[in-house]
């Protein structure tokens, strides 16, 4: 029976190095990597789409503001008229 049992742990310890060769598992799987890359394709179109709609915003105040200045005089404020003559107090 001992020499089974030296058998045994033989063929055990002489096992380790080809259980040591097996290849880890990928830390995703590609369909768990081909979600992440959709999510994260659809948070960059996010950020883009909020940075267009920032800049539209700004061309259309700027636009806003220019047209008011061009459209409408400035506004000029008459000066008193003074009465002619000594003024009595």
């Amino acid at each position: 029976m001992r020499p089974i049992l030296l058998t045994l742990a033989a063929l055990a310890v002489s096992t380790l190095p080809a259980a040591a060769q097996i290849q880890p598992l990928p830390e995703t799987s590609r369909s768990e990597a081909q979600s992440n890359a959709l999510n994260n394709s659809l948070v960059r179109e996010g950020q883009s789409r909020g940075v267009a709609e920032q800049n539209q915003f700004e061309i259309n105040a700027l636009r806003n503001q220019s047209s008011r200045a061009v459209s409408s005089p400035p506004i000029v404020v008459a000066p008193p008229i003074a009465a002619p003559g000594p003024v009595n107090r």
